[in-house]
């Protein structure tokens, strides 16, 4: 298993608009072969701050998601409603969780 955060700020009045454009590209993403999350957190006390928490079964999973269709229209839609680009973290589980 290898888990995902998106780590992005949206700009100032574009929140709503990207909340919906997540809530419209989610099925996609979670139609991929492998991804088994993918949802959107709001940072605590903020109005523009989010992390999208993803799941996917091993790497080759997280490869072909991000190589996929829906992947790279999504992004086109998020460039003019999010404020610089995504902290992205990978991460794997360590001791007892990765059995």
């Amino acid at each position: 298993m290898i888990n995902v955060t998106a780590a992005v700020t949206v700009r100032e009045g574009a929140a709503e608009e990207f909340e919906k454009a997540v809530a419209a590209a989610r099925p996609g993403m979670l139609a991929d072969e492998g991804c088994t999350r993918w949802d959107l957190q709001r940072v605590s006390g903020s109005q523009v701050d989010y992390v999208l928490l993803e799941e996917y079964a091993d790497g080759e999973a997280l490869k072909r998601h991000a190589a996929a269709p829906e992947f790279e229209a999504f992004g086109a839609v998020l460039k003019d409603l999010v404020a610089g680009a995504p902290v992205i973290s990978v991460l794997r589980p360590v001791g007892e969780q990765a059995k």
